[in-house]
């Protein structure tokens, strides 16, 4: 604002309004005249951001610590008390080294003394070069470079002191000399083009930094890089033989992936018969040899299977619960010299003790099997012996027989379970009282299990049982009783002679090379191998027969 103008024009209006109002209202025409210049003056502090400006606000001279970002109406002292600089700082500038942009379109002219420089190999290369920046600190853009400026062309118009005159070129050739004096000719041209810009970027960005510029380097993008003009050819045929050399090693590479392949193919299908085979013989020597370890087994087993499910005889385990803690000692040996040396259990694991148990989802009857030894050796074949054990033993409702009583016989001989004559002999004595129904059908009349025993003859082993008033029993229905059982067993026998004879019998039947089978009494058993013009080859496999 030119003060002295507007004084002067403020004078001439109060030289106007004094000559018409005379001497006393010259000192309110002189009031007016001021508050209307001080008012005119304060509007000139109003100023507006656009979307992407920034304003650097100075007062008396010295620059405020941060720009105004904010868009809209601002108001800032006028001069000469403060000063703003209004400025878009997120629009793409561009800056070209090595050559400049043609007027309305006109081909590029070259720079050739930005252009040239020496390679790493001491090769001289022109290389061409647009920079892409931005404003990311407008106090240092404005206030920290004194920028001589610079004209250079189609829009390359820099006032004196901006940084982006010829502060960033002469930092853009001194970044791009540094990257291209450590490289060689060869890599500047074609291996290396990416690698030299980010590193050119980097270094550029690194200087201005330092110069707290102001400036963000968004790209570094190369036009033009070849060779000078009197040994260009030469350089494009080492280019060209290059580029060959890349052709040839991707054809090779092409044929490479080709042929690896169909070989590996064809591998394959060499190996997966072999592999095939591998396994088919592993199983079937796996099946062969388990095979004859089960007949082994089904042969050397000595085991003898209960008629009824086994109970927990003694209640060693203290739970009250006769299908839990079930041991060795529930079975007794009586009136041989022998013991029981081994139970087992038939079955999975969530069999059931009673028929309603399988029914109500347990997947089999639980089953059990003893083997006995002898005290003094091993037992005879054949031996008699007996066994008493607790047990449950499942029982049909017989036909017609619906309500009333009814009558079933035992499996097994029931023992004198309560000891009630107390002779404390197993075998008299023998009573109803000594079986119980545990588990039966319930008709829902009267509570309870609609079976109880009401009588037994020992002599016949034929059990009587009452049906419940009211109840009304369907034919083939199940029901468990429990008794004290005594069990009549035998030795299996299953003598060693007998176990060789059929060990050689079942491998006989599993190995295809064995021909024929000889256990001549009093002689070693042998097997008879091969045949024909081989002749046949015997092969002792045990101890003589007796």
């Amino acid at each position: 604002m030119n003060f002295d103008q507007m004084m002067g024009g403020a004078r001439s209006i109060l030289g106007r309004l004094t000559s018409r109002l005379g001497g006393g209202g010259v000192g309110l025409a002189a009031a007016l005249v001021v508050a209307l210049i001080v008012i005119i003056w304060a509007a000139t502090g109003i100023y507006t951001i656009s979307p992407g400006e920034q304003a650097a606000l100075r007062l008396f001279g010295a620059a405020q610590a941060s720009p105004v970002t904010d868009t809209g109406l601002h108001w800032w002292w006028p001069s000469p008390v403060g000063n703003r600089d209004v400025v878009q700082v997120v629009e793409t500038r561009r800056m070209e080294l090595g050559f400049r942009r043609g007027e309305n379109g006109g081909a590029d002219a070259p720079v050739a003394v930005e252009a040239q420089m020496i390679s790493g190999d001491l090769n001289i290369i022109d290389v061409q070069m647009v920079v892409q920046y931005n404003i990311n600190n407008l106090n240092d853009y404005l206030f920290r470079v004194d920028d001589p400026g610079e004209d250079a062309g189609v829009g390359r118009n820099i006032p004196a002191g901006r940084p982006d005159g010829r502060t960033l070129k002469d930092a853009t050739e001194a970044a791009l000399r540094l990257v291209v004096g450590q490289r060689s000719l060869g890599q500047v041209l074609a291996e290396q083009r990416a690698e030299l810009q980010i590193s050119t970027q980097e270094k550029l960005q690194e200087i201005l930094d330092s110069y707290e510029a102001g400036l963000n380097i968004i790209s570094v993008e190369l036009q033009k890089v070849e060779a000078p003009e009197d040994v260009r050819a030469a350089f494009n045929d080492v280019l060209q033989a290059r580029q060959d050399k890349v052709t040839a090693t991707n054809q090779a590479q092409a044929y490479e992936n080709q042929v690896i392949p169909e070989a590996r193919g064809r591998a394959e299908q060499i190996i997966q018969p072999a592999e095939a085979f591998k396994r088919a013989r592993i199983e079937r020597a796996r099946g062969e040899a388990d095979q004859f370890l089960s007949v082994l087994r089904q042969y050397s087993d000595r085991s003898i299977s209960l008629s009824s499910t086994l109970q927990d005889t003694d209640g060693s385990d203290g739970d009250g619960d006769p299908t839990t803690g079930i041991g060795i000692e529930d079975v007794a040996v009586i009136g041989a010299n022998y013991f029981v040396s081994n139970l087992s259990t038939l079955g999975a694991d969530d069999c059931g003790f009673t028929a309603r148990d399988v029914e109500g989802g347990a997947a089999q009857l639980c089953g059990f099997s003893v083997l006995v030894d002898g005290v003094n050796g091993a037992p005879d074949s054949g031996e008699a012996f007996s066994v008493a054990y607790l047990g449950n033993e499942n029982l049909i409702v017989p036909p017609f027989a619906s309500s009333g009583s009814l009558n079933v016989r035992l499996g097994n001989l029931a023992l004198d379970w309560d000891n009630a004559d107390e002779d404390n002999d197993m075998l008299t004595g023998v009573s109803a009282a000594d079986i119980s129904v545990v588990d039966g059908p319930d008709g829902g009349a009267a509570p309870g299990i609609d079976l109880s025993v009401s009588g037994f003859n020992p002599l016949t082993n034929i059990l009587t049982l009452g049906v419940q008033p009211g109840e009304t029993l369907e034919p083939g229905a199940s029901f468990t009783v429990q008794y004290l059982n005594h069990e009549e067993l035998t030795v299996p026998s299953t003598s060693q002679v007998t176990q060789e004879r059929l060990y050689l019998e079942a491998m006989e039947e599993i190995m295809p090379a064995v021909n024929k089978i000889l256990v001549p009494e009093g002689t070693e058993p042998v097997l008879v191998v091969g045949g024909g013009q081989e002749g046949v080859v015997p092969v002792p496999v045990g101890p003589p027969s007796p």
